[in-house]
């Protein structure tokens, strides 16, 4: 330590420094006195002030839905001593309880009322109530509570099912899914439920399948909607597929009885997938191809070859070549 901190130490414990000390102290101690007498004196006075109360709508009309937003707080002009308005705001309290049916004497559960304006002087009592005895609600605001309500409707709508499926090698689905039920009765008021033609489930979906599954799903809800059933039963059909190929014989169609065709090639290699348990049923006259003689164009010399008919379990069918050529010949009349 220098001599000069030392200088600085001893100069606070002068005489003359711990008298100042003691007088700033004085000082500070009266300020403080006077400032809680003027704060108590100013709580103890009646003031007049806003405050935000909380709302909770409950009891709504039956088979009637709300339409309209209404106002989550109340804007309520209070009277009060300060003590009491400190209280308030110091202390947690409940949102205000709206029961609607009680308060618009049961009138919207009325088949045609749909509109209702609540003056809300009507419950000054009840929120004075619930706020404090030493509190005055002198005005609420809105003034007016505008309740607009929608007459409910039962519609049948289909199902949409919404997925996402990948497959082992060499395995498809095997037909149609099911659903079950393919259609939901929905609840709602008449202007949603006219905007909805389908109800989408939530995603399915499944990797690596390679068996006939099973599920049950739910249904992505619709704001203002509700769904009697909330889910659905969902099989997806699933087999193992091949490859088969078979040599169909082409058909000729609106050729004239007076000349003869000849093909080249005459018949086709056609090539499809179909599934294991289907392989043995499928025989190449359920395939029908065929060239159109009025399609003939002399420039090209080709035919254009057309799939007419096939299998229903069949898929993915292609052949091979989609031209062929052709050479013309007339019929022998049998006259001399």
């Amino acid at each position: 330590m220098t001599l000069s901190d030392f200088r600085k130490i001893k100069g606070v414990f002068d005489k003359e420094n711990i008298k100042a000390n003691k007088k700033l102290a004085t000082y500070m101690f009266f300020v403080v006195l006077a400032t809680i007498f003027w704060f108590l004196n100013a709580l103890s006075k009646e003031y007049t002030t806003t405050v935000n109360y909380p709302v909770t709508y409950k009891d709504f009309p039956s088979k009637k839905i709300l339409s309209n937003e209404l106002p989550p707080r109340l804007k309520l002009t209070v009277r009060a001593k300060g003590f009491d308005l400190l209280r308030y705001k110091l202390s947690f309290f409940q949102s205000l309880n709206f029961p609607v049916n009680e308060y618009t004497n049961n009138k919207m559960e009325k088949v045609g009322d749909n509109n209702f304006l609540f003056p809300t002087n009507r419950m000054t009592s009840q929120v004075a109530t619930q706020l404090s005895s030493a509190i005055s609600v002198t005005h609420i605001s809105p003034d007016t509570i505008n309740f607009q309500f929608s007459s409910l409707i039962e519609k049948k709508i289909p199902v949409h099912l919404n997925t996402k499926l990948k497959f082992e090698p060499q395995f498809r689905l095997a037909g149609d899914v099911v659903l079950k039920p393919d259609s939901v009765w929905v609840v709602g008021a008449q202007a949603i439920m006219d905007s909805i033609t389908l109800v989408e489930t939530e995603l399915l979906e499944f990797k690596k399948l390679n068996e006939t599954k099973t599920k049950k799903i739910g249904l992505v809800k619709v704001e203002g909607l509700s769904f009697v059933q909330k889910k659905i039963e969902v099989e997806l059909p699933v087999e193992q597929f091949t490859e088969a190929q078979k040599h169909v014989s082409l058909k000729v169609v609106n050729l004239p009885d007076s000349v003869f065709l000849r093909l080249f090639p005459h018949e086709i290699k056609l090539s499809y997938l179909v599934g294991l348990k289907d392989y043995e049923t499928i025989s190449v006259e359920q395939f029908e191809l065929e060239v159109d003689y009025s399609t003939m164009d002399a420039a090209s010399n080709k035919l254009k070859v057309y799939l007419k008919n096939s299998p229903l379990n069949v898929s993915n069918i292609s052949f091979y070549p989609g031209e062929v050529g052709y050479l013309i010949e007339k019929k022998n009349s049998g006259k001399k």
